[in-house]
């Protein structure tokens, strides 16, 4: 994959999967998150959300940041759902931790 497709890929999942009305991200934050993976700057994660905005992901601009708007469960509801079922009294321990990968795995892939 072309690293400038690959930056892209990698700004939507972070929007995805860690923002929402109330928790948007600046440019600054997504470039600190994803410089551990790709080194990129705050004006290269801009452009990029002006590409995708662009062909028609729902990113909304507030006076904090960025998020991705129109997810089925905000990241407090999501985090609640994986809360609960750790506290919960299933049986065996192990159980919970495998239920809450696949929950885990499961909110991210609706979550978007």
């Amino acid at each position: 994959m072309q690293p400038k497709k690959y930056l892209i890929l990698l700004i939507l999942k972070i929007l995805e999967s860690e923002s929402d009305e109330t928790h948007p991200l600046t440019q600054s934050q997504i470039a600190r998150d994803l410089s551990e993976i790709f080194p990129c700057d705050r004006k290269t994660v801009c452009r990029n959300i002006a590409f995708l905005k662009k062909i028609g992901y729902p990113i909304i601009k507030t006076s904090k940041g960025f998020y991705l708007q129109g997810k089925r469960f905000s990241l407090n509801e999501r985090e609640f759902i994986l809360q609960s079922v750790l506290t919960s009294s299933l049986p065996c321990p192990s159980d919970k931790g495998e239920l809450v990968n696949r929950l885990s795995e499961l909110l991210d892939k609706i979550y978007r």
